[in-house]
Protein backbone atom coordinates (compact mmCIF):
# COMPACT_ATOMS: atom_id res chain seq x y z
CA UNK A 1 0.00 0.00 0.00
CA UNK A 2 3.03 2.42 0.94
CA UNK A 3 4.67 1.82 -2.21
CA UNK A 4 1.28 2.69 -3.90
CA UNK A 5 0.47 5.53 -2.77
CA UNK A 6 4.14 6.64 -2.98
CA UNK A 7 4.33 6.32 -6.61
CA UNK A 8 0.96 7.34 -7.19
CA UNK A 9 1.51 11.14 -6.56
CA UNK A 10 4.33 11.18 -8.92
CA UNK A 11 2.29 10.02 -12.04
CA UNK A 12 -1.42 11.36 -10.87
CA UNK A 13 -0.29 15.09 -10.34
CA UNK A 14 0.61 15.02 -13.97
CA UNK A 15 -2.96 14.58 -15.37
CA UNK A 16 -3.61 17.93 -12.87
CA UNK A 17 -1.42 20.64 -14.01
CA UNK A 18 -3.79 22.14 -16.42
CA UNK A 19 -6.64 22.60 -13.66
CA UNK A 20 -3.59 23.95 -10.83
CA UNK A 21 -2.42 26.24 -13.53
CA UNK A 22 -5.94 27.73 -14.16
CA UNK A 23 -7.05 28.05 -10.65
CA UNK A 24 -3.61 28.85 -8.82
CA UNK A 25 -2.20 31.08 -11.76
CA UNK A 26 1.00 28.99 -12.70
CA UNK A 27 3.92 29.70 -15.31
CA UNK A 28 5.62 26.75 -16.55
CA UNK A 29 8.57 26.62 -14.33
CA UNK A 30 6.03 26.73 -11.41
CA UNK A 31 4.38 23.29 -12.78
CA UNK A 32 8.05 22.04 -13.01
CA UNK A 33 8.44 22.30 -9.28
CA UNK A 34 5.07 21.21 -8.58
CA UNK A 35 6.00 17.32 -9.74
CA UNK A 36 9.74 18.23 -9.03
CA UNK A 37 9.61 19.60 -5.57
CA UNK A 38 8.40 15.77 -5.07
CA UNK A 39 10.66 14.08 -6.76
CA UNK A 40 13.76 15.53 -5.82
CA UNK A 41 13.42 16.02 -2.16
CA UNK A 42 12.64 11.96 -2.71
CA UNK A 43 16.01 11.21 -4.31
CA UNK A 44 17.88 13.23 -2.20
CA UNK A 45 16.45 12.54 0.99
CA UNK A 46 16.20 8.33 0.02
CA UNK A 47 19.66 7.21 0.91
CA UNK A 48 19.75 9.60 4.06
CA UNK A 49 16.48 8.28 5.59
CA UNK A 50 17.84 4.22 5.11
CA UNK A 51 21.16 5.17 7.03
CA UNK A 52 19.18 7.12 9.87
CA UNK A 53 16.90 3.84 10.17
CA UNK A 54 19.53 1.88 10.78
CA UNK A 55 20.29 3.69 13.86
CA UNK A 56 16.90 4.71 14.53
CA UNK A 57 15.01 1.57 13.79
CA UNK A 58 13.09 1.11 10.47
CA UNK A 59 9.76 0.88 11.91
CA UNK A 60 9.98 4.20 13.97
CA UNK A 61 10.91 6.29 10.65
CA UNK A 62 8.77 4.16 8.56
CA UNK A 63 5.95 5.51 10.83
CA UNK A 64 7.07 9.07 11.02
CA UNK A 65 7.14 9.29 7.45
CA UNK A 66 3.79 8.19 6.70
CA UNK A 67 2.77 11.21 8.80
CA UNK A 68 4.95 13.75 7.17
CA UNK A 69 3.25 12.30 3.79
CA UNK A 70 -0.40 12.54 5.44
CA UNK A 71 0.39 16.11 7.22
CA UNK A 72 2.26 17.22 3.41
CA UNK A 73 -0.79 15.90 1.24
CA UNK A 74 -3.55 17.79 3.47
CA UNK A 75 -1.02 21.16 2.72
CA UNK A 76 -1.24 20.40 -0.70
CA UNK A 77 -4.93 19.78 -0.57
CA UNK A 78 -5.67 23.19 1.08
CA UNK A 79 -3.25 25.25 -0.48
CA UNK A 80 -4.20 28.62 -1.19
CA UNK A 81 -0.84 29.57 -3.37
CA UNK A 82 1.85 27.79 -6.14
CA UNK A 83 4.50 28.79 -3.58
CA UNK A 84 2.69 26.57 -0.76
CA UNK A 85 1.74 23.76 -2.85
CA UNK A 86 5.33 23.14 -4.09
CA UNK A 87 6.70 23.50 -0.05
CA UNK A 88 3.57 20.75 0.44
CA UNK A 89 5.34 18.94 -2.52
CA UNK A 90 8.79 18.97 -1.02
CA UNK A 91 7.57 17.92 2.21
CA UNK A 92 5.70 14.90 1.25
CA UNK A 93 8.98 14.17 -1.31
CA UNK A 94 10.28 13.91 2.50
CA UNK A 95 7.90 11.77 3.53
CA UNK A 96 8.25 9.49 1.09
CA UNK A 97 11.76 8.44 1.10
CA UNK A 98 11.15 8.08 5.06
CA UNK A 99 8.72 5.37 4.02
CA UNK A 100 10.31 3.81 1.08
CA UNK A 101 13.80 3.66 2.24
CA UNK A 102 12.66 1.47 5.14
CA UNK A 103 9.94 -0.41 3.60
CA UNK A 104 12.00 -3.03 1.95
CA UNK A 105 13.91 -3.09 4.87
CA UNK A 106 10.80 -3.60 7.00
CA UNK A 107 9.39 -6.84 4.75
CA UNK A 108 12.76 -8.25 4.75
CA UNK A 109 12.74 -8.48 8.99
CA UNK A 110 9.19 -9.56 8.80
CA UNK A 111 10.01 -12.56 6.64
CA UNK A 112 12.84 -13.29 8.52
CA UNK A 113 12.79 -17.27 8.99
CA UNK A 114 10.21 -17.94 6.45
CA UNK A 115 10.96 -20.06 3.36
CA UNK A 116 13.06 -17.81 0.34
CA UNK A 117 9.71 -17.88 -1.28
CA UNK A 118 7.62 -15.70 0.90
CA UNK A 119 10.28 -13.09 1.37
CA UNK A 120 10.23 -13.04 -2.79
CA UNK A 121 6.40 -13.16 -2.79
CA UNK A 122 6.28 -10.12 -0.43
CA UNK A 123 8.30 -8.09 -1.64
CA UNK A 124 6.74 -9.22 -5.82
CA UNK A 125 3.62 -7.81 -4.38
CA UNK A 126 5.34 -4.23 -2.93
CA UNK A 127 6.66 -3.85 -6.40
CA UNK A 128 3.83 -4.69 -7.97
CA UNK A 129 2.08 -1.88 -6.11
CA UNK A 130 4.24 0.61 -7.15
CA UNK A 131 3.82 -0.39 -10.78
CA UNK A 132 0.38 -0.57 -10.66
CA UNK A 133 -0.24 2.86 -9.19
CA UNK A 134 2.14 4.26 -11.78
CA UNK A 135 0.41 2.45 -14.36
CA UNK A 136 -3.46 3.94 -13.51
CA UNK A 137 -2.58 7.36 -12.24
CA UNK A 138 -3.34 9.13 -15.20
CA UNK A 139 -6.66 7.55 -15.04
CA UNK A 140 -7.15 7.92 -11.31
CA UNK A 141 -6.34 11.86 -11.29
CA UNK A 142 -8.71 12.04 -14.40
CA UNK A 143 -11.76 10.77 -12.78
CA UNK A 144 -11.05 12.27 -9.43
CA UNK A 145 -10.67 15.74 -11.26
CA UNK A 146 -13.97 15.08 -13.19
CA UNK A 147 -15.80 14.08 -10.09
CA UNK A 148 -14.61 16.32 -7.65
CA UNK A 149 -11.34 18.53 -7.89
CA UNK A 150 -7.52 18.34 -8.21
CA UNK A 151 -7.41 19.31 -3.91
CA UNK A 152 -9.13 15.67 -3.84
CA UNK A 153 -5.43 13.84 -5.32
CA UNK A 154 -3.73 14.93 -2.56
CA UNK A 155 -6.84 14.47 0.18
CA UNK A 156 -7.48 10.97 -0.44
CA UNK A 157 -3.97 9.92 1.24
CA UNK A 158 -5.09 10.83 4.12
CA UNK A 159 -7.27 8.02 5.07
CA UNK A 160 -4.88 5.72 3.62
CA UNK A 161 -1.97 6.33 5.55
CA UNK A 162 -3.69 6.90 8.10
CA UNK A 163 -4.56 3.24 7.87
CA UNK A 164 -1.03 2.58 7.20
CA UNK A 165 -0.06 4.18 10.54
CA UNK A 166 -2.46 2.38 12.46
CA UNK A 167 -1.77 -0.87 10.86
CA UNK A 168 1.80 -0.36 11.35
CA UNK A 169 1.45 0.20 14.95
CA UNK A 170 -0.75 -2.94 15.65
CA UNK A 171 0.81 -5.49 13.55
CA UNK A 172 4.70 -4.17 12.26
CA UNK A 173 7.32 -5.16 15.03
CA UNK A 174 11.22 -5.10 14.93
CA UNK A 175 13.92 -6.60 15.94
CA UNK A 176 16.17 -4.57 18.01
CA UNK A 177 19.64 -3.10 15.46
CA UNK A 178 23.10 -3.67 16.08
CA UNK A 179 24.88 -0.36 16.66
CA UNK A 180 25.93 1.40 13.65
CA UNK A 181 29.66 1.22 12.47
CA UNK A 182 30.40 4.22 10.94
CA UNK A 183 28.91 7.89 12.08
CA UNK A 184 26.10 9.43 9.40
CA UNK A 185 27.18 11.03 6.31
CA UNK A 186 25.53 14.16 7.28
CA UNK A 187 27.74 16.47 5.33
CA UNK A 188 27.03 14.41 1.80
CA UNK A 189 23.11 14.56 2.64
CA UNK A 190 23.19 18.57 2.95
CA UNK A 191 25.45 18.76 0.04
CA UNK A 192 23.89 16.26 -2.18
CA UNK A 193 20.24 18.24 -0.92
CA UNK A 194 21.95 21.64 -2.03
CA UNK A 195 23.30 20.24 -5.52
CA UNK A 196 19.96 18.85 -6.52
CA UNK A 197 17.91 21.78 -5.96
CA UNK A 198 20.28 24.44 -6.59
CA UNK A 199 20.77 22.65 -9.93
CA UNK A 200 17.05 22.76 -10.84
CA UNK A 201 16.15 25.80 -9.60
CA UNK A 202 18.52 27.44 -12.17
CA UNK A 203 17.68 24.35 -14.77
CA UNK A 204 13.41 25.71 -14.68
CA UNK A 205 14.60 29.29 -14.72
CA UNK A 206 17.25 29.75 -17.49
CA UNK A 207 14.95 31.38 -19.64
CA UNK A 208 13.66 33.68 -17.19
CA UNK A 209 14.31 36.94 -16.41
CA UNK A 210 15.86 36.40 -13.58
CA UNK A 211 19.41 35.84 -14.53
CA UNK A 212 21.50 36.48 -11.36
CA UNK A 213 19.30 33.85 -9.14
CA UNK A 214 20.17 31.62 -12.25
CA UNK A 215 23.84 31.89 -12.17
CA UNK A 216 24.00 32.08 -8.28
CA UNK A 217 21.68 29.04 -7.94
CA UNK A 218 23.92 26.91 -11.06
CA UNK A 219 27.01 28.24 -8.65
CA UNK A 220 25.76 26.92 -5.58
CA UNK A 221 24.49 24.06 -7.42
CA UNK A 222 28.49 22.87 -9.18
CA UNK A 223 30.17 23.43 -5.89
CA UNK A 224 27.54 21.39 -3.91
CA UNK A 225 28.35 18.49 -6.18
CA UNK A 226 31.53 19.16 -6.70
CA UNK A 227 31.98 18.90 -2.74
CA UNK A 228 29.36 15.90 -2.53
CA UNK A 229 31.57 14.19 -5.04
CA UNK A 230 34.64 14.78 -2.88
CA UNK A 231 33.30 13.59 0.52
CA UNK A 232 31.51 10.36 -0.29
CA UNK A 233 34.86 9.36 -2.33
CA UNK A 234 37.06 9.75 0.84
CA UNK A 235 33.96 7.79 3.27
CA UNK A 236 34.66 4.82 1.08
CA UNK A 237 32.20 2.41 2.30
CA UNK A 238 30.74 4.81 5.41
CA UNK A 239 29.26 7.23 2.10
CA UNK A 240 25.62 7.67 1.42
CA UNK A 241 26.68 6.93 -2.06
CA UNK A 242 29.24 4.27 -2.54
CA UNK A 243 30.75 5.56 -5.58
CA UNK A 244 33.58 2.52 -5.96
CA UNK A 245 30.37 0.75 -7.11
CA UNK A 246 30.07 2.50 -10.58
CA UNK A 247 33.31 1.11 -11.25
CA UNK A 248 31.14 -1.89 -11.67
CA UNK A 249 30.35 -1.89 -15.81
CA UNK A 250 27.05 -3.62 -15.18
CA UNK A 251 26.38 -1.89 -11.95
CA UNK A 252 27.24 1.72 -14.06
CA UNK A 253 25.05 0.09 -16.81
CA UNK A 254 22.16 -0.85 -15.07
CA UNK A 255 22.17 2.50 -13.11
CA UNK A 256 21.98 4.25 -16.24
CA UNK A 257 19.54 2.73 -17.94
CA UNK A 258 17.24 2.81 -14.84
CA UNK A 259 17.86 6.74 -15.23
CA UNK A 260 17.29 6.98 -18.64
CA UNK A 261 14.10 5.35 -18.78
CA UNK A 262 12.79 7.40 -16.15
CA UNK A 263 13.89 10.47 -18.70
CA UNK A 264 11.86 9.08 -21.23
CA UNK A 265 8.91 8.15 -18.99
CA UNK A 266 7.93 10.07 -16.50
CA UNK A 267 9.85 13.02 -17.26
CA UNK A 268 8.25 13.51 -20.85
CA UNK A 269 4.45 12.87 -19.32
CA UNK A 270 3.88 16.30 -18.17
CA UNK A 271 4.35 18.13 -21.39
CA UNK A 272 2.28 15.44 -23.02
CA UNK A 273 -0.27 16.06 -20.59
CA UNK A 274 -0.58 19.39 -21.47
CA UNK A 275 -0.36 19.52 -25.03
CA UNK A 276 -3.73 17.11 -24.83
CA UNK A 277 -5.24 19.25 -21.73
CA UNK A 278 -4.05 22.11 -23.60
CA UNK A 279 -3.92 22.60 -27.19
CA UNK A 280 -6.82 19.72 -27.57
CA UNK A 281 -8.74 20.81 -25.25
CA UNK A 282 -9.25 17.13 -23.91
CA UNK A 283 -11.15 16.35 -20.55
CA UNK A 284 -8.79 15.12 -17.53
CA UNK A 285 -11.01 11.79 -18.36
CA UNK A 286 -10.24 11.93 -22.15
CA UNK A 287 -6.48 12.49 -21.14
CA UNK A 288 -5.68 9.73 -18.22
CA UNK A 289 -7.57 7.33 -21.02
CA UNK A 290 -5.37 7.93 -23.38
CA UNK A 291 -2.24 7.70 -21.34
CA UNK A 292 -3.56 4.65 -19.55
CA UNK A 293 -2.83 2.97 -23.19
CA UNK A 294 0.65 3.20 -22.47
CA UNK A 295 -0.09 0.54 -19.35
CA UNK A 296 -2.24 -1.54 -21.51
CA UNK A 297 0.50 -2.13 -23.56
CA UNK A 298 3.50 -2.98 -20.26
CA UNK A 299 0.41 -5.67 -19.52
CA UNK A 300 0.45 -6.91 -22.62
CA UNK A 301 3.99 -7.37 -22.83
CA UNK A 302 4.33 -8.18 -19.41
CA UNK A 303 5.03 -12.01 -20.28
CA UNK A 304 7.68 -11.31 -23.16
CA UNK A 305 10.59 -10.34 -20.55
CA UNK A 306 11.09 -13.36 -19.08
CA UNK A 307 11.11 -15.89 -21.56
CA UNK A 308 12.98 -13.57 -23.75
CA UNK A 309 15.84 -13.00 -21.44
CA UNK A 310 16.14 -17.35 -21.51
CA UNK A 311 16.73 -16.63 -25.19
CA UNK A 312 19.06 -13.99 -25.63
CA UNK A 313 21.15 -12.35 -23.22
CA UNK A 314 20.23 -9.46 -21.28
CA UNK A 315 22.42 -6.76 -22.44
CA UNK A 316 20.85 -7.39 -26.12
CA UNK A 317 17.61 -7.15 -24.55
CA UNK A 318 17.92 -3.95 -22.91
CA UNK A 319 19.06 -2.48 -25.59
CA UNK A 320 16.39 -3.87 -27.65
CA UNK A 321 14.12 -2.23 -25.47
CA UNK A 322 15.65 1.14 -25.26
CA UNK A 323 15.58 0.60 -29.44
CA UNK A 324 11.78 0.26 -29.35
CA UNK A 325 11.42 3.15 -27.00
CA UNK A 326 13.63 5.61 -29.51
CA UNK A 327 11.24 3.88 -32.81
CA UNK A 328 8.14 5.03 -30.70
CA UNK A 329 9.59 8.92 -30.15
CA UNK A 330 10.57 9.48 -33.50
CA UNK A 331 7.41 8.10 -34.85
CA UNK A 332 5.53 10.38 -32.88
CA UNK A 333 7.62 13.42 -33.80
CA UNK A 334 5.84 15.24 -36.29
CA UNK A 335 3.16 16.46 -34.23
CA UNK A 336 0.76 19.55 -36.15
CA UNK A 337 -1.08 21.85 -34.45
CA UNK A 338 -4.34 20.00 -36.53
CA UNK A 339 -2.98 16.63 -34.87
CA UNK A 340 -4.93 14.57 -32.92
CA UNK A 341 -3.77 11.99 -29.78
CA UNK A 342 -3.21 9.32 -32.26
CA UNK A 343 0.03 10.85 -33.46
CA UNK A 344 1.10 10.14 -30.21
CA UNK A 345 0.14 6.51 -29.72
CA UNK A 346 3.07 4.60 -31.46
CA UNK A 347 5.07 6.45 -28.65
CA UNK A 348 2.62 5.45 -25.82
CA UNK A 349 2.82 1.55 -26.77
CA UNK A 350 6.38 1.56 -27.85
CA UNK A 351 7.39 3.55 -24.56
CA UNK A 352 5.15 0.38 -22.33
CA UNK A 353 6.36 -2.60 -24.59
CA UNK A 354 10.33 -1.20 -24.08
CA UNK A 355 9.96 -0.15 -20.03
CA UNK A 356 8.28 -4.30 -20.04
CA UNK A 357 11.76 -5.50 -21.57
CA UNK A 358 14.10 -3.22 -19.54
CA UNK A 359 12.58 -2.40 -15.67
CA UNK A 360 12.35 -5.78 -14.21
CA UNK A 361 15.45 -6.84 -15.17
CA UNK A 362 17.75 -3.43 -13.65
CA UNK A 363 17.30 -3.89 -9.89
CA UNK A 364 18.25 -7.16 -10.26
CA UNK A 365 21.38 -6.35 -12.44
CA UNK A 366 22.09 -3.61 -9.83
CA UNK A 367 22.31 -5.87 -7.18
CA UNK A 368 23.34 -8.96 -8.61
CA UNK A 369 26.97 -7.65 -9.55
CA UNK A 370 27.97 -6.55 -6.18
CA UNK A 371 29.60 -7.58 -3.51
CA UNK A 372 26.84 -9.15 -0.78
CA UNK A 373 27.66 -7.54 1.52
CA UNK A 374 27.10 -3.96 -0.62
CA UNK A 375 23.56 -5.36 -1.65
CA UNK A 376 22.01 -2.83 0.25
CA UNK A 377 23.70 0.28 -0.68
CA UNK A 378 23.07 -1.08 -4.49
CA UNK A 379 19.59 -1.57 -4.28
CA UNK A 380 19.50 2.63 -2.44
CA UNK A 381 21.82 3.64 -5.07
CA UNK A 382 19.72 2.26 -7.96
CA UNK A 383 16.22 2.90 -6.36
CA UNK A 384 17.40 7.03 -5.42
CA UNK A 385 18.30 6.84 -9.72
CA UNK A 386 14.69 6.47 -10.21
CA UNK A 387 13.13 9.58 -9.10
CA UNK A 388 16.73 11.44 -9.90
CA UNK A 389 15.42 10.31 -13.51
CA UNK A 390 12.17 12.17 -13.49
CA UNK A 391 13.33 15.44 -11.64
CA UNK A 392 15.84 15.81 -14.71
CA UNK A 393 13.73 14.84 -17.72
CA UNK A 394 11.21 17.10 -15.98
CA UNK A 395 13.72 20.43 -15.66
CA UNK A 396 15.81 19.58 -18.96
CA UNK A 397 12.52 19.32 -21.12
CA UNK A 398 11.19 22.07 -19.67
CA UNK A 399 14.27 23.58 -20.38
CA UNK A 400 14.12 23.08 -23.72
CA UNK A 401 10.65 23.92 -24.65
CA UNK A 402 11.04 26.74 -22.85
CA UNK A 403 13.49 28.71 -25.04
CA UNK A 404 11.87 27.31 -28.62
CA UNK A 405 8.42 28.95 -27.94
CA UNK A 406 10.91 31.99 -26.26
CA UNK A 407 12.78 32.32 -29.66
CA UNK A 408 10.24 31.61 -32.02
CA UNK A 409 7.89 34.79 -30.25
CA UNK A 410 8.27 38.07 -31.53
CA UNK A 411 7.61 39.74 -28.31
CA UNK A 412 11.63 40.39 -26.84
CA UNK A 413 9.46 41.19 -23.59
CA UNK A 414 7.71 37.95 -23.30
CA UNK A 415 9.07 35.00 -21.26
CA UNK A 416 8.10 31.43 -22.24
CA UNK A 417 6.46 30.88 -18.95
CA UNK A 418 4.24 33.71 -20.41
CA UNK A 419 2.89 31.79 -23.08
CA UNK A 420 -0.42 30.94 -22.44
CA UNK A 421 -4.56 30.17 -23.09
CA UNK A 422 -4.50 31.54 -26.40
CA UNK A 423 -8.14 30.79 -26.14
CA UNK A 424 -7.39 28.32 -23.63
CA UNK A 425 -5.26 26.60 -25.69
CA UNK A 426 -2.03 26.66 -23.54
CA UNK A 427 -3.49 27.39 -20.34
CA UNK A 428 -1.76 25.55 -18.01
CA UNK A 429 1.52 28.35 -18.48
CA UNK A 430 -0.67 31.51 -18.07
CA UNK A 431 -0.27 34.69 -16.24
CA UNK A 432 -0.26 37.91 -15.98
CA UNK A 433 0.57 39.06 -20.13
CA UNK A 434 -1.82 36.63 -21.21
CA UNK A 435 -4.27 40.06 -22.49
CA UNK A 436 -1.27 40.44 -25.09
CA UNK A 437 -1.65 37.62 -26.61
CA UNK A 438 -5.70 37.57 -26.74
CA UNK A 439 -5.00 40.95 -27.81
CA UNK A 440 -3.33 39.72 -31.32
CA UNK A 441 -5.08 36.72 -32.82
CA UNK A 442 -1.82 35.91 -35.18
CA UNK A 443 0.27 35.61 -32.11
CA UNK A 444 -2.30 32.58 -30.86
CA UNK A 445 -1.11 30.64 -34.11
CA UNK A 446 2.16 31.27 -33.43
CA UNK A 447 2.53 30.40 -30.06
CA UNK A 448 0.41 27.24 -30.62
CA UNK A 449 2.88 26.11 -33.26
CA UNK A 450 6.08 26.83 -31.49
CA UNK A 451 4.40 24.62 -28.82
CA UNK A 452 4.21 21.65 -30.98
CA UNK A 453 7.60 22.49 -32.39
CA UNK A 454 8.74 22.39 -29.03
CA UNK A 455 7.28 19.07 -28.17
CA UNK A 456 8.53 17.40 -31.93
CA UNK A 457 11.92 18.74 -30.22
CA UNK A 458 11.29 17.00 -27.26
CA UNK A 459 10.66 13.41 -28.64
CA UNK A 460 13.93 13.69 -31.17
CA UNK A 461 15.94 14.65 -28.20
CA UNK A 462 14.67 11.61 -26.31
CA UNK A 463 14.75 9.75 -29.26
CA UNK A 464 18.33 10.16 -29.98
CA UNK A 465 19.61 9.31 -26.29
CA UNK A 466 17.53 6.47 -26.11
CA UNK A 467 19.44 5.24 -28.62
CA UNK A 468 22.78 6.04 -26.70
CA UNK A 469 21.26 4.10 -23.80
CA UNK A 470 20.84 0.91 -25.93
CA UNK A 471 24.45 1.22 -26.94
CA UNK A 472 25.55 1.89 -23.39
CA UNK A 473 23.33 -1.34 -22.47
CA UNK A 474 25.57 -3.20 -25.38
CA UNK A 475 28.92 -1.72 -24.05
CA UNK A 476 28.43 -1.81 -20.05
CA UNK A 477 26.72 -4.86 -18.97
CA UNK A 478 28.31 -7.64 -19.01
CA UNK A 479 27.82 -11.71 -18.24
CA UNK A 480 26.93 -12.64 -14.84
CA UNK A 481 29.74 -13.46 -12.58
CA UNK A 482 30.31 -15.02 -9.49
CA UNK A 483 31.30 -12.47 -6.56
CA UNK A 484 34.33 -13.35 -4.63
CA UNK A 485 32.11 -14.07 -1.52
CA UNK A 486 29.56 -16.09 -3.37
CA UNK A 487 32.77 -18.12 -4.52
CA UNK A 488 34.17 -18.82 -1.56
CA UNK A 489 30.90 -19.84 -0.26
CA UNK A 490 30.27 -22.82 -3.16
CA UNK A 491 33.89 -23.84 -2.61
Amino acid sequence: MSAAIMTLDITVVNIALPKISKDLLTNLAQLQWVMNGYTLSFAALLLLAGAISDRMGRRPIFLCGNGVFVLASLGCAMAPSINALIIARVLQGAGGAMVLGTALALIASACEGEPPQVRTSAVGLFAAGGAVSAATGPLIGGMLIQGASWPWLFAINTPVGLLIIFFTLRYVDEKPLPAPRYPLDVAGAVFVTLSLFSLNYAALNFSSDSAPYVCHALLIGLISAVLFLWIEGHRGDRALLHLRLFRIPTFLGAILLSFAGRIFSFGLLPFITLWLNGLLHYSVWHTGLILLSQSLAMVIAAGLSGPLSRLIPVRVLLAIGMFIVAIGLTMSSHVQINSDWLVILPLLLMQGVGADLTMPHLMDLAVSVVPAHQAGAASGTANTFFPLGTAVGIALFGLLLSHVIQQALPLSRLSASDISEPASALQAISNARFNVLTAVPGLQLQAQQAWVDALNLLFRVAAVTSVIAGLAALWLIRPAQPQPEQAQESA
